[in-house]
Protein backbone atom coordinates (compact mmCIF):
# COMPACT_ATOMS: atom_id res chain seq x y z
CA UNK A 1 0.00 0.00 0.00
CA UNK A 2 1.22 3.45 -0.69
CA UNK A 3 1.39 6.51 1.90
CA UNK A 4 -1.39 8.51 2.69
CA UNK A 5 0.04 12.40 2.57
CA UNK A 6 -1.41 14.76 4.79
CA UNK A 7 -1.47 18.49 5.27
CA UNK A 8 -3.28 20.01 8.29
CA UNK A 9 -2.66 21.89 11.26
CA UNK A 10 -4.40 21.89 14.86
CA UNK A 11 -3.88 22.62 18.31
CA UNK A 12 -3.81 19.98 21.55
CA UNK A 13 -6.44 19.85 23.77
CA UNK A 14 -6.84 22.96 25.89
CA UNK A 15 -4.63 25.25 23.92
CA UNK A 16 -4.27 28.67 25.61
CA UNK A 17 -1.48 27.97 28.02
CA UNK A 18 0.52 27.01 24.98
CA UNK A 19 -0.50 30.01 22.87
CA UNK A 20 0.42 32.42 25.93
CA UNK A 21 3.48 30.43 26.11
CA UNK A 22 4.74 30.88 22.52
CA UNK A 23 3.38 34.47 22.84
CA UNK A 24 5.90 34.84 26.09
CA UNK A 25 8.38 33.71 24.31
CA UNK A 26 8.04 35.76 20.96
CA UNK A 27 7.86 38.97 23.11
CA UNK A 28 11.02 38.25 25.64
CA UNK A 29 8.10 38.66 28.32
CA UNK A 30 8.74 39.13 32.04
CA UNK A 31 8.85 36.61 34.37
CA UNK A 32 4.86 36.50 35.37
CA UNK A 33 4.60 35.68 31.88
CA UNK A 34 7.34 33.49 31.67
CA UNK A 35 5.29 31.43 34.08
CA UNK A 36 2.51 30.16 31.24
CA UNK A 37 5.40 28.95 29.78
CA UNK A 38 5.18 25.58 30.87
CA UNK A 39 8.21 22.54 29.85
CA UNK A 40 6.89 19.93 27.69
CA UNK A 41 4.06 22.40 26.61
CA UNK A 42 2.73 21.82 23.03
CA UNK A 43 2.94 24.53 20.51
CA UNK A 44 1.78 22.70 17.24
CA UNK A 45 1.45 19.91 15.73
CA UNK A 46 1.25 18.79 12.12
CA UNK A 47 -0.15 15.37 10.63
CA UNK A 48 2.33 14.37 7.97
CA UNK A 49 1.30 10.95 6.52
CA UNK A 50 0.51 7.50 7.57
CA UNK A 51 3.21 5.09 6.69
CA UNK A 52 1.92 0.97 6.07
CA UNK A 53 4.29 -1.68 7.66
CA UNK A 54 5.13 -2.66 3.60
CA UNK A 55 6.42 0.65 3.65
CA UNK A 56 8.65 1.04 7.08
CA UNK A 57 10.34 -2.25 5.64
CA UNK A 58 11.67 -0.86 2.94
CA UNK A 59 12.30 2.85 4.45
CA UNK A 60 14.31 0.83 7.20
CA UNK A 61 15.93 -1.26 5.07
CA UNK A 62 19.21 0.63 4.36
CA UNK A 63 19.39 0.81 8.07
CA UNK A 64 19.77 -2.47 8.56
CA UNK A 65 21.73 -3.64 5.16
CA UNK A 66 24.84 -1.41 5.99
CA UNK A 67 25.45 -3.33 9.15
CA UNK A 68 24.58 -6.33 8.06
CA UNK A 69 21.58 -7.45 9.41
CA UNK A 70 17.92 -8.70 8.56
CA UNK A 71 15.13 -6.26 8.37
CA UNK A 72 13.13 -6.89 11.39
CA UNK A 73 9.46 -7.51 10.47
CA UNK A 74 7.07 -4.22 11.36
CA UNK A 75 3.66 -4.62 12.75
CA UNK A 76 1.57 -1.79 12.85
CA UNK A 77 1.12 1.40 10.21
CA UNK A 78 2.61 4.45 11.94
CA UNK A 79 0.78 8.25 12.05
CA UNK A 80 3.80 10.34 11.75
CA UNK A 81 3.51 14.29 12.90
CA UNK A 82 5.71 17.45 13.47
CA UNK A 83 5.68 18.45 16.67
CA UNK A 84 7.04 21.65 18.50
CA UNK A 85 7.21 21.87 22.22
CA UNK A 86 8.55 23.92 25.15
CA UNK A 87 11.68 23.54 27.04
CA UNK A 88 14.25 25.08 29.39
CA UNK A 89 18.10 26.15 28.40
CA UNK A 90 20.90 25.37 30.69
CA UNK A 91 20.27 29.38 31.78
CA UNK A 92 16.74 28.60 32.68
CA UNK A 93 15.33 30.61 29.71
CA UNK A 94 12.54 29.04 27.75
CA UNK A 95 13.70 27.39 24.33
CA UNK A 96 11.50 26.05 21.96
CA UNK A 97 12.26 22.11 20.47
CA UNK A 98 11.19 20.75 17.31
CA UNK A 99 10.35 16.86 17.28
CA UNK A 100 9.56 14.10 15.37
CA UNK A 101 6.87 11.89 16.62
CA UNK A 102 5.84 8.31 15.72
CA UNK A 103 2.33 7.14 16.87
CA UNK A 104 1.29 3.11 15.98
CA UNK A 105 -1.96 2.10 14.75
CA UNK A 106 -4.11 0.04 16.68
CA UNK A 107 -7.49 -1.21 16.02
CA UNK A 108 -8.65 -1.02 19.94
CA UNK A 109 -7.23 1.06 22.78
CA UNK A 110 -4.01 -0.11 24.11
CA UNK A 111 -1.31 1.40 26.18
CA UNK A 112 2.27 1.89 25.08
CA UNK A 113 5.82 1.76 25.60
CA UNK A 114 7.41 5.44 24.87
CA UNK A 115 11.05 5.82 23.39
CA UNK A 116 12.59 8.87 23.54
CA UNK A 117 15.60 9.49 21.40
CA UNK A 118 18.65 11.59 21.09
CA UNK A 119 20.56 11.43 18.03
CA UNK A 120 24.26 11.15 17.72
CA UNK A 121 26.43 14.46 16.54
CA UNK A 122 25.26 16.07 13.80
CA UNK A 123 26.74 19.12 13.81
CA UNK A 124 25.27 22.80 15.61
CA UNK A 125 24.14 24.45 12.89
CA UNK A 126 20.67 24.54 12.26
CA UNK A 127 21.63 23.57 8.96
CA UNK A 128 23.09 20.40 10.75
CA UNK A 129 19.53 19.37 12.79
CA UNK A 130 18.76 15.70 12.80
CA UNK A 131 15.47 16.51 11.13
CA UNK A 132 16.39 17.85 8.22
CA UNK A 133 18.93 14.85 7.38
CA UNK A 134 18.51 13.66 4.04
CA UNK A 135 19.91 10.54 4.10
CA UNK A 136 20.92 9.51 0.70
CA UNK A 137 22.77 12.40 0.73
CA UNK A 138 23.96 13.72 4.00
CA UNK A 139 23.80 10.30 5.78
CA UNK A 140 24.16 11.20 9.67
CA UNK A 141 22.25 8.22 10.99
CA UNK A 142 19.28 7.04 9.33
CA UNK A 143 17.88 8.86 11.91
CA UNK A 144 13.75 8.59 10.95
CA UNK A 145 14.12 5.38 9.60
CA UNK A 146 15.65 3.92 12.64
CA UNK A 147 12.47 5.72 14.70
CA UNK A 148 10.48 4.28 12.39
CA UNK A 149 11.63 0.79 13.19
CA UNK A 150 10.56 0.84 16.67
CA UNK A 151 7.29 3.05 15.87
CA UNK A 152 6.36 0.03 13.34
CA UNK A 153 6.42 -2.40 16.24
CA UNK A 154 4.02 -0.52 18.36
CA UNK A 155 6.43 1.97 20.46
CA UNK A 156 5.15 5.67 20.63
CA UNK A 157 8.36 7.32 19.75
CA UNK A 158 9.18 10.86 19.72
CA UNK A 159 12.44 12.23 18.61
CA UNK A 160 13.54 15.92 19.50
CA UNK A 161 16.18 17.86 17.48
CA UNK A 162 18.36 19.49 20.45
CA UNK A 163 17.95 22.74 22.13
CA UNK A 164 19.62 25.28 20.22
CA UNK A 165 18.25 23.41 16.56
CA UNK A 166 15.91 25.65 14.67
CA UNK A 167 16.57 29.07 16.37
CA UNK A 168 18.64 31.63 14.98
CA UNK A 169 19.63 33.30 18.44
CA UNK A 170 21.53 30.06 19.64
CA UNK A 171 23.32 27.26 18.11
CA UNK A 172 23.03 23.89 19.56
CA UNK A 173 24.40 23.33 23.12
CA UNK A 174 26.26 20.95 22.23
CA UNK A 175 27.17 18.45 24.98
CA UNK A 176 25.25 21.10 27.58
CA UNK A 177 24.06 18.01 30.08
CA UNK A 178 21.18 20.31 31.31
CA UNK A 179 19.85 21.66 28.03
CA UNK A 180 20.10 17.86 26.65
CA UNK A 181 18.45 16.44 30.02
CA UNK A 182 15.54 18.95 29.86
CA UNK A 183 14.89 18.29 26.20
CA UNK A 184 14.73 14.56 26.32
CA UNK A 185 12.48 15.03 29.46
CA UNK A 186 10.42 17.63 28.18
CA UNK A 187 8.91 15.50 25.12
CA UNK A 188 8.43 12.74 27.74
CA UNK A 189 6.08 15.49 28.39
CA UNK A 190 4.99 16.41 25.35
CA UNK A 191 4.03 13.16 24.64
CA UNK A 192 1.71 12.69 27.21
CA UNK A 193 0.19 16.03 26.66
CA UNK A 194 -0.53 15.19 23.43
CA UNK A 195 -2.92 12.08 24.10
CA UNK A 196 -4.95 14.53 26.54
CA UNK A 197 -7.12 15.15 23.90
CA UNK A 198 -9.81 13.01 22.87
CA UNK A 199 -9.94 10.32 19.98
CA UNK A 200 -6.74 7.85 20.45
CA UNK A 201 -6.66 4.22 20.26
CA UNK A 202 -3.41 4.53 21.43
CA UNK A 203 -2.18 6.39 25.11
CA UNK A 204 1.28 6.03 26.53
CA UNK A 205 2.19 3.56 29.35
CA UNK A 206 4.38 4.36 32.42
CA UNK A 207 6.98 2.93 30.88
CA UNK A 208 8.86 5.10 29.40
CA UNK A 209 12.50 4.70 28.00
CA UNK A 210 15.39 7.65 27.19
CA UNK A 211 17.95 6.40 24.73
CA UNK A 212 20.35 8.06 22.53
CA UNK A 213 22.92 7.19 20.38
CA UNK A 214 26.61 8.38 20.80
CA UNK A 215 25.94 12.00 22.37
CA UNK A 216 22.52 10.78 22.26
CA UNK A 217 23.76 8.45 25.26
CA UNK A 218 25.17 11.49 27.04
CA UNK A 219 21.35 13.16 26.55
CA UNK A 220 19.68 10.53 27.79
CA UNK A 221 21.60 9.32 30.71
CA UNK A 222 21.69 13.63 31.70
CA UNK A 223 17.27 12.92 31.52
CA UNK A 224 17.64 10.03 34.47
CA UNK A 225 20.06 12.50 36.63
CA UNK A 226 17.76 15.62 36.13
CA UNK A 227 14.37 13.76 36.46
CA UNK A 228 13.93 13.44 40.47
CA UNK A 229 14.85 17.48 40.59
CA UNK A 230 13.35 18.78 37.26
CA UNK A 231 10.27 16.21 36.63
CA UNK A 232 10.18 13.96 38.69
CA UNK A 233 5.94 13.03 36.94
CA UNK A 234 7.61 11.37 34.49
CA UNK A 235 7.84 7.41 34.83
CA UNK A 236 11.46 6.88 33.79
CA UNK A 237 11.67 2.80 33.45
CA UNK A 238 14.79 2.67 31.48
CA UNK A 239 17.43 4.53 29.87
CA UNK A 240 19.77 3.32 26.57
CA UNK A 241 23.45 4.25 25.18
CA UNK A 242 24.27 2.61 21.81
CA UNK A 243 27.57 3.72 22.04
CA UNK A 244 27.25 5.88 24.26
CA UNK A 245 30.11 8.96 25.18
CA UNK A 246 28.98 10.60 29.07
CA UNK A 247 32.51 11.40 30.02
CA UNK A 248 33.71 14.55 27.79
CA UNK A 249 36.72 14.23 28.64
CA UNK A 250 37.57 10.67 27.27
CA UNK A 251 35.97 11.95 24.25
CA UNK A 252 38.33 15.11 23.65
CA UNK A 253 40.75 11.95 24.00
CA UNK A 254 39.34 9.13 21.92
CA UNK A 255 37.59 11.66 19.39
CA UNK A 256 39.33 15.17 19.43
CA UNK A 257 37.32 16.27 16.19
CA UNK A 258 34.50 16.95 18.47
CA UNK A 259 36.55 18.60 20.63
CA UNK A 260 36.43 22.42 18.73
CA UNK A 261 32.31 22.22 18.46
CA UNK A 262 32.55 21.66 22.84
CA UNK A 263 35.00 24.09 23.15
CA UNK A 264 33.20 26.64 20.98
CA UNK A 265 29.98 25.94 22.76
CA UNK A 266 31.34 25.98 26.03
CA UNK A 267 32.86 29.55 25.16
CA UNK A 268 29.22 30.60 24.56
CA UNK A 269 27.96 29.62 27.46
CA UNK A 270 30.17 30.11 30.18
CA UNK A 271 32.39 32.93 28.79
CA UNK A 272 35.22 33.38 27.27
CA UNK A 273 37.31 34.30 30.41
CA UNK A 274 36.11 31.29 31.70
CA UNK A 275 36.66 28.64 28.35
CA UNK A 276 39.06 30.42 25.87
CA UNK A 277 39.52 28.02 23.00
CA UNK A 278 42.23 29.32 22.34
CA UNK A 279 44.10 28.16 25.54
CA UNK A 280 43.20 24.49 24.11
CA UNK A 281 43.62 24.61 20.20
CA UNK A 282 46.71 25.35 17.86
CA UNK A 283 46.31 29.27 16.40
CA UNK A 284 45.14 27.55 13.27
CA UNK A 285 41.82 25.92 14.30
CA UNK A 286 41.20 29.13 16.48
CA UNK A 287 41.19 31.98 14.13
CA UNK A 288 38.34 30.64 11.99
CA UNK A 289 36.40 28.74 14.84
CA UNK A 290 33.24 30.62 14.76
CA UNK A 291 32.77 30.50 11.37
CA UNK A 292 33.96 26.41 11.09
CA UNK A 293 31.42 24.75 13.70
CA UNK A 294 28.39 26.98 12.53
CA UNK A 295 28.80 26.21 8.67
CA UNK A 296 30.10 22.70 8.86
CA UNK A 297 27.96 19.42 9.98
CA UNK A 298 29.19 16.22 11.07
CA UNK A 299 30.57 14.55 7.63
CA UNK A 300 32.46 18.13 7.20
CA UNK A 301 34.33 18.62 10.34
CA UNK A 302 35.45 14.81 10.95
CA UNK A 303 37.93 14.96 7.83
CA UNK A 304 38.55 19.25 8.42
CA UNK A 305 39.73 18.48 11.84
CA UNK A 306 42.63 16.35 12.73
CA UNK A 307 41.95 12.54 14.38
CA UNK A 308 44.97 13.17 16.11
CA UNK A 309 45.49 15.48 19.20
CA UNK A 310 48.85 16.79 18.48
CA UNK A 311 47.96 18.17 15.52
CA UNK A 312 44.85 19.89 16.85
CA UNK A 313 45.34 20.69 20.53
CA UNK A 314 48.19 22.67 22.11
CA UNK A 315 51.26 20.81 22.94
CA UNK A 316 50.44 21.79 26.98
CA UNK A 317 46.91 21.07 26.97
CA UNK A 318 47.78 17.60 25.03
CA UNK A 319 49.92 16.79 27.54
CA UNK A 320 47.88 18.21 30.31
CA UNK A 321 44.50 15.79 29.15
CA UNK A 322 46.52 12.37 28.11
CA UNK A 323 48.54 12.98 31.71
CA UNK A 324 45.15 13.51 33.54
CA UNK A 325 46.35 17.05 35.29
CA UNK A 326 43.95 18.90 33.67
CA UNK A 327 42.18 19.56 37.49
CA UNK A 328 45.48 20.36 37.71
CA UNK A 329 46.73 22.80 35.18
CA UNK A 330 42.98 23.41 33.41
CA UNK A 331 41.23 23.84 36.74
CA UNK A 332 37.67 25.71 35.18
CA UNK A 333 37.70 23.81 32.01
CA UNK A 334 38.09 20.39 34.03
CA UNK A 335 34.79 21.90 36.44
CA UNK A 336 32.85 21.96 33.44
CA UNK A 337 33.75 18.97 31.73
CA UNK A 338 32.87 17.55 35.27
CA UNK A 339 29.83 18.97 35.81
CA UNK A 340 28.44 17.85 32.29
CA UNK A 341 29.63 14.22 32.51
CA UNK A 342 25.98 12.18 32.80
CA UNK A 343 24.96 9.24 34.14
CA UNK A 344 26.51 8.67 37.46
CA UNK A 345 24.20 10.58 39.91
CA UNK A 346 22.88 7.35 41.12
CA UNK A 347 19.13 7.49 39.51
CA UNK A 348 18.44 3.95 40.29
CA UNK A 349 17.05 3.86 36.72
CA UNK A 350 17.78 0.27 34.82
CA UNK A 351 20.48 0.79 32.03
CA UNK A 352 21.25 -0.85 28.74
CA UNK A 353 24.45 -0.22 27.06
CA UNK A 354 25.30 -1.35 23.85
CA UNK A 355 29.31 -1.15 22.62
CA UNK A 356 31.21 -2.77 19.37
CA UNK A 357 34.42 -3.78 19.65
CA UNK A 358 35.32 -2.07 16.69
CA UNK A 359 33.89 1.49 17.75
CA UNK A 360 36.92 3.86 17.41
CA UNK A 361 34.63 7.11 18.88
CA UNK A 362 34.62 5.66 22.16
CA UNK A 363 36.58 2.38 23.11
CA UNK A 364 35.22 -0.55 24.41
CA UNK A 365 37.65 -0.07 27.15
CA UNK A 366 36.48 3.67 28.09
CA UNK A 367 32.86 2.10 27.81
CA UNK A 368 34.34 -0.69 30.37
CA UNK A 369 34.84 1.91 32.75
CA UNK A 370 31.63 3.68 32.24
CA UNK A 371 30.01 0.60 32.71
CA UNK A 372 31.28 0.25 35.90
CA UNK A 373 31.02 3.53 37.36
CA UNK A 374 27.40 3.31 37.01
CA UNK A 375 27.61 -0.11 38.87
CA UNK A 376 29.25 1.29 41.49
CA UNK A 377 26.43 3.95 41.57
CA UNK A 378 24.21 0.78 42.32
CA UNK A 379 22.50 1.28 38.44
CA UNK A 380 21.01 -1.93 37.27
CA UNK A 381 23.15 -2.40 33.79
CA UNK A 382 22.66 -4.73 31.19
CA UNK A 383 26.15 -4.64 29.09
CA UNK A 384 25.94 -6.12 25.53
CA UNK A 385 29.70 -5.65 23.47
CA UNK A 386 29.17 -6.71 19.70
CA UNK A 387 31.99 -8.77 17.93
CA UNK A 388 33.43 -6.13 15.36
CA UNK A 389 30.36 -3.96 15.29
CA UNK A 390 31.36 -0.07 14.26
CA UNK A 391 30.42 2.68 15.87
CA UNK A 392 27.57 4.19 13.61
CA UNK A 393 26.17 0.28 13.53
CA UNK A 394 25.16 0.02 17.28
CA UNK A 395 21.73 1.15 17.22
CA UNK A 396 21.13 -1.88 14.20
CA UNK A 397 23.22 -4.53 15.94
CA UNK A 398 21.61 -3.44 18.97
CA UNK A 399 18.13 -3.00 17.86
CA UNK A 400 16.66 -6.51 18.88
CA UNK A 401 18.05 -6.45 21.71
CA UNK A 402 17.06 -3.50 22.99
CA UNK A 403 13.32 -4.15 22.00
CA UNK A 404 13.63 -7.61 23.98
CA UNK A 405 14.82 -5.39 27.13
CA UNK A 406 12.26 -3.01 26.82
CA UNK A 407 9.49 -5.51 26.75
CA UNK A 408 10.61 -7.41 29.72
CA UNK A 409 10.19 -3.74 31.87
CA UNK A 410 7.09 -2.57 29.97
CA UNK A 411 5.70 -6.65 31.57
CA UNK A 412 6.77 -5.29 34.61
CA UNK A 413 9.31 -8.32 34.73
CA UNK A 414 13.20 -7.66 35.84
CA UNK A 415 15.26 -7.19 33.04
CA UNK A 416 18.75 -9.11 33.28
CA UNK A 417 21.78 -7.07 34.71
CA UNK A 418 25.46 -7.92 34.32
CA UNK A 419 26.22 -8.53 38.55
CA UNK A 420 30.07 -8.45 37.12
CA UNK A 421 32.00 -8.64 33.84
CA UNK A 422 29.91 -7.95 30.52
Amino acid sequence: MTRRKQRRFWTPHNPLPAALAFLCLLASAPPICLAQARPGNILSVQALEVIQPAEIERLIKPLFAEAGFPVPPMKYAVDAYRLRYLSTDYDGSPAEITAQFFVPRFDTPAARPVYVFGSGTTGIGDSCAPSLEPPEVRRWGWYRQNMLAYAGLGYIVIFPDYLGFNDSDRPQRYFSKLAEGHVMLDAVRAVFRFFESPGHAVRPSPAVFLAGYSQGGHAAFAGADFRPAYAPEVPLAGVIGYGSTNDIETLFKEGPVYAPAILYTYSLMYGRDEIDPSAYLQHRWVQTLEADVNRMCVEEFQVYYPSDGTKLYRPEFYRALHENRLGESYPALAARLAENRSGLSGHGVHALIVQGTADIVITTSSQDRFVDALRRAKIPVRYVVLDGVRHKHTRAAGFSVSVEWMELIARRLVPPSDGQGR
